[in-house]
């Protein structure tokens, strides 16, 4: 009966992750110690499905963060790689090399170009990315 009772989270309407469910998702990990997040929420005195709902947003955050770094790094590997071949073709003198190297080099930047058209985050995650992006050592520390 007092379950029934008990108030139900209710998600916010625009999906944004505040300071304060931050705090709450570093203070139930930090609990966790062998329990699981429930477990760990419930002796907190949080409520199990709003640390479920914060959690799913910290990791859809932190997977934003990352694709960005990863196409960052890719399109820096790109360019070094272009930078290369095109030092390489200034030297070339033989005209099948010198064809089969504008060939790669056009392909490569056919492949660059498309790690160029990142698709922008819905709002949301954007600004949930920022925040944990902010805190993002002190999540990761307690998210292990």
């Amino acid at each position: 009966m007092s379950r029934a009772l008990a108030p139900r989270f209710r998600a916010p309407a625009g999906g944004l992750l505040s300071e304060k469910d931050l705090d709450l998702y570093v203070k139930v990990r930090r609990a966790a110690k062998g329990r699981s997040d429930a477990d760990a929420a419930r002796a907190v005195g949080a409520n199990p499905d709003e640390f479920a709902w914060v959690r799913a947003r910290v990791v859809e955050a932190l997977v934003a963060l990352d694709a960005r770094r990863v196409a960052r790094a890719a399109a820096e590997t790109y360019a070094r790689s272009l930078a290369s071949l095109r030092q390489a073709r200034t030297s070339v003198r033989d005209p099948e090399t010198a064809r089969a190297m504008d060939e790669e080099i056009a392909a490569l930047e056919r492949e660059r170009a498309g790690l160029r058209r990142e698709e922008s985050l819905p709002q949301p995650v954007a600004s949930n990315a920022r925040l944990v992006g902010a805190r993002r050592a002190e999540i990761e520390s307690v998210s292990k």
